[in-house]
């Protein structure tokens, strides 16, 4: 259906004209956007073919279409797409091969691992301009040691030195290689340690939280980060000097900065002023960022706040919502004081689980708002703080109206939330015309074919009622057809086959699978719960959604890749 058109698209992007080459890079842009979308794959292969190709020279950064025909096919999970960006992946623009290998490192296949090795040495050695996949590539930490084994001298330059600390600590966190080639990497730790803290100490006599993040903000937080990283890295690079290190910034005033040096120092068993614990535990900043690192590392004992943690979590939990919304369009930014706890509610969410909100207020400019942290699960017991996030503020003042005014508002705002979700159509999909119908179209245009080739000779009308019968065969499959979908409607998976109607709710699916044929759905204790045909779906896109909306459920289903 859309074939005709993006083939269209291709000619347009290699346009001399500039304008041209806009316009049908927005018209790609806008068929990028269609749900659900099924190309034919020779189609993706030229379109693959055309981003390796020749392009004028840019006359903007947006004027990339290696990139945007790269990104386009990165939606189609098949392998004719795998196969073909690797035949042409040296023709691609740098920004499409960090889109293409973004894309093959999720087929997880071993073969295809080698080639990226390969590739991504070759292309941090040889530019400067190279983004390497942190995100993908710390899943795969093996692969990662392997990049770096080649590639570790790329520590020294600018541009690759944070991405290469980044790959460093995934091999060393996820235990691959602890310490990895620690005698290289130390001393250059050290030495950038000393110039990322040259640079903080300019800011910490001076903090506070509302420099950072109504005035200091992306200045800051930069070199924050780096600070952050460093020292988490000393826990795997140690020496003497780090030691020094580490309990200096324990008496830093950034509470992250120094809660991350105080786990540091646990971990390496290092004395200190067990008072720091109780300075990063009672931080509005760093609260919760404390209370979850003890708990992972088996410390949870070490975390003071014994009585009333759940309530103490919430202010930090509704801090870091506020002050990280975006910015106002005049550059101003959140930044909530005075946050105290007003009332708390008590209700279920819709898995029928018991959960907590807390009213909480706060000021802002001398005025006072209501925000809403939780939803706490209290399954966990009455002072956990585990949650499912749902703070939020709609920034109205407190005096608006009364208490049980507020509270009244938060019920209907869930209502409408659940009433909202629950009407949502979150994926459809209807079956494509069967392999037959497609049989049948060849036999028809060959048929026609053969007849143009002769003159049209002899009757016509044996070759007019072939093709009614096709235009009439078409018709009936089409309109059976939309009868036919598979979709996910609020928290439901819905098979509809005529006025068949088979559902499941999402957390009652304990598995999915797909033979050659067709998908099967089971539910609890693993009985079969629903089957339809394979042809009804594009299997990587419905998987991709079932994951994502069932990503939050503490016993997800599992999902066949």
């Amino acid at each position: 259906m859309y074939e005709l058109k993006l083939r269209s698209i291709i000619r347009l992007v290699k346009s001399d004209n500039p304008q041209k080459r806009f316009e049908g890079l927005d018209q790609l842009y806008e068929y990028r956007q269609v749900e659900n979308l099924e190309v034919q794959v020779d189609v993706l292969r030229d379109m693959i073919i055309a981003a390796a190709g020749n392009f004028p020279e840019p006359v903007d950064k947006w004027d990339n279409p290696s990139y945007y025909l790269t990104d386009f096919v990165c939606n189609f999970s098949i392998e004719e797409v795998v196969v073909c960006l690797v035949k042409n992946f040296d023709g691609l623009s740098i920004a499409a091969k960090e889109r293409a290998i973004e894309y093959l490192l999720g087929t997880e296949n071993e073969e295809i691992f080698h080639f990226l090795e390969e590739k991504i040495v070759g292309l941090i050695n040889g530019t400067e301009t190279f983004t390497i996949p942190i995100g993908e590539l710390t899943t795969y930490p093996v692969l990662a040691r392997d990049i770096l084994d080649k590639t570790l001298d790329r520590l020294r330059s600018e541009h690759y030195k944070f991405m290469m600390y980044d790959l460093l600590l995934c091999v060393n966190s996820s235990e691959v290689d602890k310490g990895y080639k620690k005698q290289a990497v130390l001393p250059i730790l050290l030495e950038d340690y000393q110039a990322a803290k040259v640079l903080y100490l300019n800011f910490d006599k001076d903090y506070s939280s509302k420099f950072v993040y109504t005035a200091w903000k992306e200045n800051y937080f930069y070199i924050r980060s780096r600070m952050r990283l460093f020292l988490t890295l000393m826990k795997y690079y140690f020496s003497e000097e780090s030691e020094k290190e580490l309990l200096e910034a324990l008496s830093f005033n950034d509470p992250f900065i120094k809660t991350e040096a105080l786990l540091v120092c646990l971990a390496k068993n290092l004395p200190f002023d067990q008072t720091i614990i109780a300075d990063c535990a009672e931080n509005i900043e760093s609260a919760e960022m404390a209370y979850w690192e003890l708990r992972e590392m088996d410390l949870e004992h070490l975390y003071p706040i014994k009585e009333g943690k759940q309530p103490h979590l919430a202010k930090t939990r509704l801090f870091s919502t506020i002050v990280n919304f975006p910015e106002d369009e005049d550059g101003a930014t959140h930044f909530p004081e005075n946050i105290r706890i007003i009332d708390k509610v008590e209700t279920e969410n819709y898995y029928g689980q018991p959960i907590r909100f807390y009213m909480m207020g706060f000021k802002e400019l001398d005025r006072e708002f209501i925000g809403w942290a939780g939803a706490f699960a209290l399954e966990d017991g009455d002072d956990t703080a585990h949650l499912w996030d749902g703070t939020y503020t709609e920034f109205e003042e407190l005096d608006s109206m009364s208490i049980e005014g507020h509270k009244e508002a938060f019920f209907k705002r869930r209502e409408e939330v659940k009433s909202e979700v629950e009407n949502s159509v979150f994926y459809e999909s209807k079956p494509r015309l069967s392999k037959g119908m497609w049989f049948f179209y060849g036999l028809l245009i060959m048929h026609w074919i053969r007849n143009a080739m002769r003159g049209f000779e002899g009757p016509l009308l044996p070759s007019l009622l072939f093709t009614l019968a096709g235009v009439a065969l078409t018709i009936n499959e089409l309109k059976k057809n939309k009868t036919k979908s598979i979709s996910i409607v609020g928290h439901e998976l819905i098979l509809q086959d005529g006025k068949k109607r088979e559902g499941i709710l999402l957390h009652e699916i304990e598995r999915v699978e797909y033979t050659k044929r067709h998908v099967l759905v089971y539910g609890q204790e693993s009985k079969p719960a629903m089957k339809f045909p394979l042809a009804w779906v594009r299997y990587e896109v419905f998987s991709h959604h079932m994951r994502e909306l069932t990503g939050h459920l503490r016993q997800g289903p599992y999902i066949q890749p």
